[in-house]
């Protein structure tokens, strides 16, 4: 019978990469057997599953029907061997999770901690990268989870919006006896106005960084622009640059939490309008979690959520 398991996963694929050879490439058959099986499963039916033109394929009117029902029986499927084979709280296997440097530096260690503490038969992997190449080490199968500042990467990614984490101003640390005291919380943080902003010699992330992306689009919203004087991608290195008193720059506050806390700079919360970045946790819509995968997705997002960014 056509209508299995296996077929379900493909039509499935299929129609979430908009591509029969992208999705042979994901499930690693060849081309042509995934061709066949579609062939088959549309006679079985007796519909036309797919419409087929030079640029990929879509979802007919019943193509999907069938999708939808596909979806709720793999998941199904997914939840009734996980409640029977394993138990999430003792997952085991290796999990690649990519993030960029500013998520890094807040979930590594509290994720790493538990996972040695809590699930000795898991190996963890973390890629350190531009977000822009996140969704595509999740794609390609190189990363099983990724976080993200977007959502609109892939269409064979399904996202998993967390938080909207705030953009500071970071700028040099005052001269002695004229820095006031701070609690350490991100309510507490002095505020700068748009106007004073535009006016401050910034060093910022270059396109197509999508800190940048993102301060671009709100320049066009706001109708202002930014005195930009150079650009560096590396938080390490626009935080020293500003430590060196040269500019100031905006980051998202967790990624340079630390640093204030131990005085090297000074923040300042941005208002009329506050900018935020939304972070969204990113996994394949066409192949299954591990349960391993699944047990990190989740404290991923338990951290992030419940331990980290102020909103």
């Amino acid at each position: 019978m056509s209508m299995s398991i296996r077929a379900m996963q493909c039509f499935v694929a299929v129609v979430s990469t908009g591509s029969i050879s992208r999705a042979a490439a994901a499930l690693h058959v060849a081309q042509p057997a995934l061709s066949l099986l579609i062939r088959n499963l549309e006679e079985e039916l007796g519909v036309v599953l797919l419409h087929r033109t030079s640029r990929g394929v879509t979802a007919t009117a019943a193509g999907a029907r069938l999708l939808s029902h596909a979806r709720e029986i793999l998941s199904r499927i997914d939840a009734a061997r996980a409640d029977v084979r394993e138990d999430l709280a003792a997952p085991r296997g290796t999990v690649s999770l990519a993030m960029s440097m500013s998520m890094a530096k807040l979930v590594a260690v509290p994720l790493l901690r538990f996972s040695l503490q809590t699930w000795p038969d898991v190996y963890l992997k973390i890629i350190e990268s531009s977000t822009g190449y996140i969704p595509g080490f999740v794609s390609s199968g190189h990363a099983d989870l990724g976080l993200t500042f977007s959502d609109d990467a892939a269409v064979d990614l399904r996202f998993q919006h967390l938080i909207d984490e705030e953009l500071v101003v970071v700028s040099p640390r005052p001269a002695r006896g004229g820095a006031k005291a701070w609690s350490g919380q991100l309510a507490a943080l002095p505020a700068i106005g748009l106007g004073a902003l535009a006016k401050l010699p910034l060093v910022l992330p270059g396109n197509p960084h999508s800190l940048r992306r993102l301060l671009d689009t709100y320049q066009q919203q706001e109708r202002t622009a930014f005195r930009v004087i150079a650009e560096a991608n590396a938080i390490p290195q626009l935080i020293e640059l500003v430590q060196a008193g040269l500019a100031h720059t905006i980051l998202s506050y967790e990624a340079v939490r630390k640093e204030a806390m131990r005085g090297d700079v000074a923040l300042r919360r941005i208002k009329n309008p506050r900018l935020t970045r939304p972070v969204f946790l990113c996994r394949s819509d066409v192949l299954p979690l591990s349960m391993a995968a699944t047990a990190v997705a989740d404290r991923v997002s338990r951290i992030i959520i419940d331990g980290g960014l102020p909103g």
